[in-house]
């Protein structure tokens, strides 16, 4: 399934109403904000139908999955919308993570848990506003692509250290940039080990860049150790180093839109996060490219990326990086 889902869900008392662009949306918030509620009326109208006092609109099947007998239910579910409340805790097991790969549905996770298991986007977290008609607003509001304060949306300092959560293209780039600007760049072999980096650089000014696209589970943490730490970190969070590639227009033959909508692209069948469509994407661009061919494994960049050029159009694509 691919595209924007819009969904109303309204009873007598209270009205939902959001849209999901991605395969998996966290909801998170509060207690008695209305998330449970709402996966109550899913509930009541997968149960009773027109016979409930709820109504649901979607071009998809909206369907509230709990019980034991989860697995089945959820296999027996093609092409349609999952809403999954906390108190179901095998959201959080490696058997839920392994069934939403390759599945073709959407799904709504309602929990305030990290969820480490699954690549959740920074862009598809919300909360509940409002009292009847409850709205969903994102938690990180725009989402930081830097982070320093909800008033900041530009570098705030000159970074002393780079650390970035990719070991292999994008550290290669960022390296190349980190040296020129005589900046430490070091990488972190993976988003859940920037965490305890942050602390051996707690005494420097620190940019983080990660990958957008399954950087959720990290926020909170990450966000917190910000407002402890003597010094100040901020966070660039492209959808993943390819994304920047293709959207610096480095590459020239491939469909604008495939990069400025993707969610009309991507099958979640296919791809469980967007970080692996817009490898697939580029591998498959610049496939016949001398020079300019993107390694599939993300082994050795090509020196065609690290040309001072193309530096700097990719720079000029991390809106408010200053890196000069």
């Amino acid at each position: 399934m691919n595209g924007v889902l819009k969904v109303s869900v309204h009873d007598k008392r209270n009205s939902y109403k959001f849209e999901l662009h991605r395969n998996i949306t966290v909801l998170c918030g509060d207690s008695g904000t209305g998330k449970t509620t709402l996966f109550e009326m899913v509930s009541d109208y997968n149960r009773y139908g027109k016979n409930s006092s709820v109504k649901i609109s979607c071009n998809r099947e909206v369907i509230a999955l709990s019980g034991r007998d989860w697995e089945n239910e959820l296999l027996s579910q093609t092409n349609s919308l999952i809403i999954i409340d906390e108190d179901s805790k095998f959201i959080k097991s490696k058997e839920f993570a392994n069934l939403i790969n390759g599945s073709s549905n959407y799904f709504l996770l309602i929990t305030r848990n990290y969820l480490e298991q699954l690549p959740i986007s920074v862009k598809e977290v919300y909360n509940l506003q409002g009292i009847k008609n409850k709205k969903f607003v994102k938690e990180y509001k725009e989402i930081y692509d830097i982070y320093d304060s909800p008033s900041k949306r530009s570098l705030p300092f000159t970074p002393e250290v780079i650390i970035t959560e990719d070991s292999k293209t994008g550290y290669q780039f960022f390296k190349e940039l980190s040296d020129k600007l005589g900046i430490i760049c070091v990488s972190a072999y993976g988003k859940s080990n920037i965490y305890n980096l942050l602390n051996d650089y707690s005494k420097k000014n620190v940019l983080v860049i990660a990958d957008g696209a399954a950087f959720a589970s990290e926020m909170r943490s990450i966000v917190k150790l910000q407002q402890l730490l003597p010094k100040k970190i901020a966070i660039y969070l492209p959808e993943s180093f390819e994304w920047l590639i293709l959207k610096s227009g480095l590459i020239n033959d491939v469909d604008w839109e495939k990069i400025t909508i993707p969610e009309q692209f991507i099958d979640s069948e296919k791809y469980i996060s967007w970080e692996r469509y817009f490898t697939d994407l580029l591998v498959k661009t610049t496939n016949s490219m001398r020079g300019k061919k993107y390694p599939s494994n993300k082994g050795k960049l090509p020196d065609f990326y690290l040309q001072e050029s193309s530096i700097v159009k990719v720079k000029e694509t991390m809106k408010g990086v200053n890196l000069d």
